[in-house]
């Protein structure tokens, strides 16, 4: 592979910027090159997809990379198994059961024509409406040397209950009728319960693939994988930095990389430092202020000076598990570096909870009683927004930031 030329002219600097933009755009990856990590939920997909007869129910928080992972974990065997066929549709709140599994037919037709397979899927797609036995007997037609693949993305947001029973009862078909055809259900929920109804008369069917947030190190190859391609650098200071603020949501570490890399362009540097993620950290705040200011507002807003704005903060922050989980212990350490001093949970315990009601705008999820009680933020990228505005705001001091964000420990990954 040729190496990337280094910018001599301001075309050369355009064209960078252009490709910075590509490489970190933030949306779902549909290059293989550009995937990270995420091994262990691939081979479960593919085990899944060459079983045939099963199907995947692919579920987590918004931003930890459903897509991405069901746009790519094939490709990596695309070439050698050239059977494939590759289907996605969105599911949405305006679908029945035929809008959505008519597309559905559609779509794979329309792949099978495009990649050349136009034999494998003879069957028929001009319906008005379909049964699930209809949809079953039109993919029975498919050749038996395809390996078809249909992706439902977003099917969180398919509010139609019929559509989700019958789609229910359509995977309960195709199991019974070993179909060859492979469905795999994305979308936003903490269980199967929360996708499907009555999972459990198909579990046998299902095979469930939980989606946490992505560790430390697939966040970092995330970067150095798409920096490699340009002649770009990051400095290890911009890199724990990202990384820290990330919490495990590779949307955020995308955006903000890509943000940090436009302003090293502007000022004609290939060197991305941490001079350009505070340039990159406003441009966050610019484009996210809509979505975010008036939780943020609801959720801190008061009277009185009871520090509600240094909770949030601190809960932005806490210590969190691979779901992004954290408890009021986790909450101590960073508060008490925050308010510089010791502090205790009866410091901000009223804060948690107002957080996870009504009053405080459920920023905060609340998980388990009384005395194991979680909490997570209700929009995931609420918690880096919380984060930039606490470092912007000065709420935290220099020390306080390398410790919280974890700093030596990041520098010994790098």
């Amino acid at each position: 592979m040729t190496a990337p030329k280094k910018p001599t002219t301001d075309e050369d600097w355009l064209l960078l910027s252009f490709e910075i933009a590509r490489l970190f755009d933030g949306a779902p990856v549909d290059e293989e090159q550009l995937f990270a990590g995420r091994l262990a939920e691939v081979t479960k997909m593919l085990r899944t997809v060459m079983e045939r007869s099963r199907h995947v129910v692919l579920f987590g928080e918004r931003g930890v990379g459903k897509t991405s992972l069901s746009n790519i974990f094939w490709k990596r065997y695309g070439k050698t198994l050239q059977s494939f066929i590759v289907a996605r549709v969105q599911g949405g709140p305006q679908d029945d059961f035929s809008s959505l599994w008519i597309r559905a037919l559609e779509e794979l037709k329309a792949q099978g024509i495009g990649s050349g397979r136009a034999s494998y899927v003879n069957f028929e797609t001009a319906f008005e409406t379909v049964t699930p036995t209809q949809v079953r007997r039109e993919l029975q037609k498919i050749s038996p040397n395809a390996l078809p693949i249909i992706i439902i993305d977003e099917y969180d947001k398919v509010i139609d209950r019929d559509a989700k029973e019958l789609t229910a009862n359509l995977i309960k078909e195709f199991y019974d009728f070993s179909i060859t055809t492979t469905v795999i259900l994305v979308g936003v929920a903490e269980n199967i319960s929360e996708l499907i109804e009555d999972h459990a008369s198909i579990d046998r069917a299902l095979v469930q693939i939980p989606l946490s947030r992505m560790l430390e190190s697939e966040l970092m190859d995330i970067i150095n994988q798409r920096a490699a391609l340009t002649v770009m650098k990051f400095s290890p200071d911009a890199l724990w930095t990202i990384v820290g603020l990330s919490r495990g949501l590779p949307f955020f570490t995308q955006t903000l990389s890509k943000h940090a890399a436009m302003n090293a362009i502007d000022n004609r540097r290939l060197m991305i430092t941490n001079q350009d993620l505070d340039a990159a950290m406003t441009r966050f705040i610019e484009d996210t202020e809509v979505s975010f200011r008036d939780a943020y507002r609801i959720a801190t807003r008061t009277n009185q000076q009871n520090y509600l704005q240094e909770s949030l903060l601190a809960c932005a922050l806490a210590r969190c598990d691979d779901e992004g989980f954290f408890k009021a212990a986790d909450v101590v350490e960073p508060y008490s570096a925050i308010m510089k001093g010791p502090r205790r949970i009866a410091h901000f315990e009223k804060h948690l909870r107002r957080f996870s009601t009504e009053e405080g705008g459920n920023i905060l999820i609340k998980r388990g009683g009384e005395r194991q009680q979680h909490f997570r933020f209700s929009d995931p990228m609420m918690q880096p927004y919380v984060i930039i505005r606490g470092i912007q705001a000065k709420k935290i001091d220099e020390s306080a930031r390398n410790l919280l964000l974890r700093r030596e420990q990041r520098e010994l990954a790098i």
